[in-house]
Parts: C-alpha cells; structure tokens; sequence
C-alpha cells in the first residue's frame, strides 16, 4: 500500500495560492487526529529534524511530537516501505530492539509515502495512549490522507495541494471521485462528519453523525444543517465569518430527530478553492452526553461526601466565604456548628465499617431534621459534622438547633440490625468581624466543639476569643514539651512513702515536674495529658524511670538506705509499648539497682483491658523481682475477681477517700484493707494530711502512707536535707 504522487498531477490548479507548505502538513497533521479520533499525529519527512504534529497539548505526547523520522516508529515505517499497523506498539520486535524508537505510544498507525519521484519522502503516522484495534476503514482513510501528503512533498513551486484537494473533496456537483473516497473512509467513524456548501446544505453526512441526530444519511443529504440546531440556536450560516476564519470550534446543543436535545462538541474546518473562497465547512460532531454525565459525576464527587451525600468540608468552605462575603457587605450573620458523634469507631471496631457507615447516614438524616430547610449539613469525614446557618437573629438560633441535635441523637439509631445509641458534642460559632476565611470559623466552632467535649458529652458550648487564646496556648505547650527532653527541662521530685508503724521512710513515690523557661514549674496534671494525648509520655516515662533510679541508686548507698524502694508511674500507654519489659531491664541492669526495690505503679484501667497480653506483661515485669502497684485505686471499675489472678504487691488507696475522710469513707478503707490482706497485698494511703488522719490509718492497720503531713514532693537535694534530720512520724 505504499502511496505515490500522482505523476503529471496539474498542481497549478490543485493547489491553494495563498497557503505555505509548513501550514498544508500541520492542517493534514490536524485532519488525520479528528478523524481518526486519536490524540496526536504526526508527518515526518525524509531529510528534516522536527516532524509536523497536531493533537492533543502538553507534556504527554512531547517527545513524540518531536522525535526525528530516524528515532522513531515512523523511521521503521520508512524503512520497510510497508504499512505499520499495531495494536500495542510495546510488543514489536522493533521496539524490543531498539527501545529508544518507542516514545509513549501504544496503538499505533503509520502508512509511509514516496514523492513524484519515486524517492522515499516520509509517513503519516496516528498514535493512542492504549491499545487499539484499528479498522481497514481507518487504515484506508491514513492512506488517503497519506497521498496528500505525497502531493505536498512533489509540490514544484512551493504551493501546497492540500485545501485544493480537500475542496475538490467536498464538490458534490462535479460528481468528485475525492468525495466518494472520504465518504467510504468515514462510513465507520464514530465522530460524525458532515459536509456543507457555503449556504449550510447538506453535501454529505456520514453514518455516526446521523445515527446520533436520529436519521439516515439519505434524509439528510439535501437538508439544510439548521435540523441541527434547537429552534434557539438556529441561524443561517455566516459566508462572511468562512471568509474571515480558517476553523472553528464550539460546545453547543443539538436536537435529535425526536426533538430530544443532547450536547455536543462541534469543529468545522472551511474548504476554499484555488483563488481561496470558501466552498464548503466540514464540521466533525462528537456528542458530549457522556463526558458531561462524567463531569457532573466528578463535580459531585468533588464536592459532596459518597457516604451520607451531604456536601463536604469543600463545598461547606465555599458556602462560608460567601456567607463571610456578604456579612462583610452588609448586617447578614450566620452560625456554624461543629457537631462530633459519640462511638463511632466503637461501631466500626464491633460491627464493621458498613455499620458505622449506616451509622452515619442515619445520623445525616436526623441532623437534616434539626436543620432549617435553607441551612447546609456537611460531612466533614469521619464522625463530624457541620451545620451553616444562614441569616440568624442571635444565638439563640444555634443553640435550638443544638438542641434538637442532642435530642434527635439521643434516641436509637439501626446499624447492622441492631439498636445503636450515639450521641454528639456540639461546637457553636457566631459570626463576626475578625473572621476572613472559612478555615478560620470552622477552627473555632471545633474549638467550641472540643470544649463541650471535655465538659460532658450530651453538651453544647458556645465559642469565645478566649478558647482561640487556650488553644494557642496549649499548642505552643505542646511544641514547648517536645523540646523539654532535649533541652533538659524536665525534673523529678520525690515525696516520701512512710512506714506507718515505724514512722520512718521507707521509700519515695517520683513525680515528674517541668521547669519551663517563661512558665516556671508546671505540674504533672498540666502536661502530662497532653503528652499522653501526643505520644511523648513514652521518651519521657523511661526518662523518669531511669533517673529515678539513679537517685535511688545514690540514696541506697547511703548508712542505713539499702532497703529504700522507689515508685515509679507507668501510663496505659507506656504499658502498650511492646518492649517495655526489655526497657525496665535495660534500666535496671544500667543502675545497679536491686530490682525488688523498684515500684512500678499501674493505673486500673490497664487491669481492665484484663487481655493476655496485659496478664504476660504484667507476669514478665514480675519476673525481673520488680513489685506491681495499683496506683489510686477505687476510682475505676475494678473486677475483684481478676485481683488475684493478677501479680499484684500493693493497692494504693487513692487521695479522695483520704482527704478529708469521714466515716462513709474510712469504712471504704477499712474495706479495703481487709480484702488486700486476704489478697495477700500490702496497702499504701495517699493524701495523709493530718495527724488525726495518720492516726486512723494506723488503727485500721494501713502499711504506708504518703502526704503533705509528711512531706511535699521536693527535689533531690531537699531529700538530702530531710536525711540530714532523720525523721520520724
């Protein structure tokens, strides 16, 4: 199928006088990617180092837009004079050969031409980004288009033959063989073509353009291009505009047959004869249906969530700048409320992530509920919500919502057939003058939201300047805290832990303090949440635990000190680390401590998890010799029937039945006293703070006790002065 120049061709009245031979290969180049549908396209000629290409822009199809006809698929089309038609160029021996000829093209289609002398001059190649079967149809149509450019490479005076040919092409009174061509290489199109005269009559339509308008391609033939059109929309065709532009293109509606309308992408080319009027458009027609289902697909995607189909925190942000807008503009307020559900992930954990997601869209349901008919319910992911209020009078408004949010979510919710109860805290926001963004409104009603939270769930709060400041504050805390290790900012102080039968110590409980540069001494109570919260309470924890040692280490070497013991807390979350065991081990064997003399004290709420896990930590740390304590114990949940199961040394009765006792709750420790001797376990009180109350603690037979009675948690060398006076209670 290699193409020749058709010798003896009279060029003077093929060819177009007012064209250049670059612009005839890239208007050819164009042709050959809107008819056969493909991204780019490419001629390269014989001789020459840049191609002429035309498609689609950018990065994607640089290189082969670029490539010489030597470095490319194209080269290899020259070379064996044939037609290279591939489904998936990646598998041709050529490219296994030579790699560097392949430049990103999958299908392929490439048909190579000679010039009027019979010289091999170049290959009109089609590429596709995936494979692709091509038809004879599309081939026979290349190779149509490839004996233009035939005709442009033996051009004899420079003056390209190609919209010469083209109008020749769109004759239909001269009976024009050109046009028979076309119509029988564009039958199987998908894209519709149709050619008009210059007064918009029908020449030709092939079958894709009226299959997709609801006709035959003889119904056409003879109509006037305005059946097209909606009544709207229709107008004769501009001859004026042709004579001005080469090409055009427009996103428009068209009718079917049935008056059913659907939109369409429309490129229209005009053909001129040799003096350069305009004898007939060729206009390609693609119908958009499809991609604008996608478009409207994707635009919802983007903005609204798949799970609940409420709008996201995306088209929530949109909504806020205008509301922000027009309070600026005028006396417009708005409300939003950050609304956070209760045992989401619990439902997830349990039941699966279909039921926390029917969760959600139940919970969706009843906040449309609670909201005005003209407010925005977002999902903002996960278990939050939001709600935008426009045009409230006060905060009243908000907090009626709030309301209905907490009533409405009070009441039973389905997941996964069964009953689920939820409940949400809810974060109000008023609108102001000191808001710009929508960032910044939706950070304070989480602010809020927060807030209500930590006061008790069930609950609403409303935002203040104040809370922003707070929560500045605790983040420049927390930034603070990461750097307290490094920069040795932290301190342990001690308190001693008294025999209470003796009255002299026999140990000390350490309590880590944070010596803050601007702050002065923070307690534990104001940092040590928050590194729990951040993870950091695991570098700090082992830090405590092993100059706690060392301290004690130095105090055991002292006359009469071998038997000091020293307590030390471990959090839940120290308790999760997986090479706790190796750690304290580490810290032991680092010290020199004995291991019997270090307390290791453990919240309840690690015995709760009552896992295997949990029971062979705690059984492994018992077999280094160190003790077991539970740390304040009585405040949570405790199941006295894994007490004994677990390696317990001591229960240390919290504060709050201590201080301040009175009978009710020194019959609580009476209580427990009794149950740790039957459990074989000493018991130390905290929060001694009198006399009378050491001496209660002694009747009912309490081993140890701690407290402000004795001595303040103090530093190091204040514990070296308390020596010095050898105590005794």
């Amino acid at each position: 199928m290699l193409l020749h120049a058709p010798h003896g061709a009279d060029l003077g009245t093929l060819l177009a006088d007012n064209d250049t031979p670059r612009a005839g290969y890239e208007r050819l180049a164009s042709f050959a990617a809107r008819l056969l549908h493909a991204p780019v396209s490419v001629i390269s000629l014989v001789g020459t180092d840049r191609p002429f290409s035309a498609g689609e822009s950018g990065d994607a199809w640089r290189l082969r837009r670029e490539a010489p006809l030597d470095r490319s698929l194209c080269g290899v089309a020259v070379s064996s004079g044939e037609p290279l038609v591939l489904h998936d160029a990646r598998e041709h021996p050529a490219v296994r050969r030579n790699p560097a000829v392949w430049l990103g093209e999958v299908g392929y289609a490439g048909i190579p031409f000679r010039g009027a002398d019979g010289r091999m001059a170049g290959a009109l190649c089609v590429a596709d980004a995936r494979p692709r079967e091509w038809t004879a149809e599309e081939v026979d149509l290349l190779a149509s288009l490839a004996r233009f450019a035939a005709l442009l490479v033996s051009q004899e005076d420079g003056t390209p033959a190609m919209q010469r040919a083209l109008a020749q092409a769109a004759r239909s009174a001269s009976g024009s063989v050109s046009l028979r061509m076309l119509r029988k290489a564009v039958e199987t199109m998908q894209m519709g073509v149709t050619i008009t005269d210059t007064r918009g009559r029908i020449l030709y339509s092939n079958p894709a353009d009226a299959r997709m308008h609801g006709y035959s391609p003889e119904e056409l033939v003879g109509a006037h291009a305005r059946v097209f059109a909606p009544a709207e929309h229709a107008r004769p065709l501009d001859a004026g505009r042709m004579n001005d532009v080469a090409s055009w293109s427009r996103e428009t509606t068209n009718v079917r047959k049935d008056g059913s309308v659907f939109p369409v992408l429309l490129r229209s080319d005009v053909v001129r004869d040799a003096a350069g009027r305009p004898v007939a458009l060729v206009t390609c027609c693609e119908d958009l249906t499809h991609r604008k289902r996608l478009e409207r697909e994707l635009l919802r995607n983007a903005f609204y969530d798949p799970v609940t189909g409420l709008p996201n925190r995306g088209l929530l942000n949109h909504r806020l700048d205008l509301a922000l807008d027009a309070a600026r503009r005028g006396r417009h307020r708005f409300a939003v409320l950050a609304i956070e559900l209760d045992r989401i992930q619990l439902v997830h954990d349990s039941l699966g992530r279909a039921a926390g997601d029917e969760l959600l869209v139940g919970a969706a349901s009843r906040l449309r509920e609670c909201a005005p008919p003209d407010a925005m319910v977002a999902h903002l992911g996960g278990d939050q919500f939001a709600v935008l209020l426009d045009g409230v009078s006060g905060v009243g408004d908000a907090t009626r919502v709030a309301t209905c949010v907490h009533q409405m979510l009070a009441q039973p919710l389905r997941a996964a057939g069964r009953e689920v109860f939820s409940g949400a805290s809810v974060g109000i926001v008023l609108s102001g003058p000191g808001y710009t963004q929508a960032e910044e409104v939706l950070r304070d009603a989480a602010i809020a939201m927060v807030r209500a939270r930590s006061a008790a769930h069930g609950q609403y709060h409303v935002f203040d300047p104040a809370m922003h400041a707070e929560a500045m504050a605790r983040l420049q805390l927390e930034t603070d805290l990461r750097r307290a290790l490094e920069r040795g900012e932290l301190r342990v102080h001690y308190q001693p832990i008294v025999h209470l039968r003796t009255g002299r110590i026999a140990g000390f409980e350490a309590l880590a303090r944070w010596q803050h540069p601007e702050h002065g001494l923070i307690m534990p109570d104001d940092f040590i949440p928050m590194a729990e919260e951040t993870g950091l309470i695991l570098p700090i924890g082992l830090w405590v635990l092993e100059e706690a040692c060392r301290t004690l280490r130095g105090w055991q070497e002292r006359p009469g000190g071998e038997a000091l013991r020293m307590a030390v807390n471990l959090s839940a979350r120290q308790f999760s680390q997986p090479d706790l065991v190796q750690r304290v081990k580490a810290i032991l064997v680092k010290t020199q401590i004995r291991p019997g003399t270090l307390e290791l004290e453990i919240t309840e709420s690690v015995i709760l998890q009552h896992s295997s896990r949990v029971i062979d930590t705690l059984g492994r740390i018992k077999a280094l010799g160190v003790q077991l304590h539970v740390d304040d114990f009585g405040t949570g949940y405790s199941s006295l029937s894994y007490l004994h199961r677990l390696p317990l040394d001591a229960l240390k009765i919290d504060r709050s039945f201590v201080s301040g006792a009175d009978a009710g709750s020194l019959q609580i420790v009476r209580t427990i006293v009794a149950m740790a001797q039957a459990l074989g376990v000493v018991v130390v009180s905290e929060g001694i703070e009198t006399a009378e109350l050491l001496d209660e603690l002694r009747t009912l037979r309490c081993e140890y006790g701690q407290g402000y009675f004795f001595c303040r948690p103090v530093a190091a060398a204040e514990i070296e002065t308390l020596f010095a006076t050898d105590p005794s209670w």
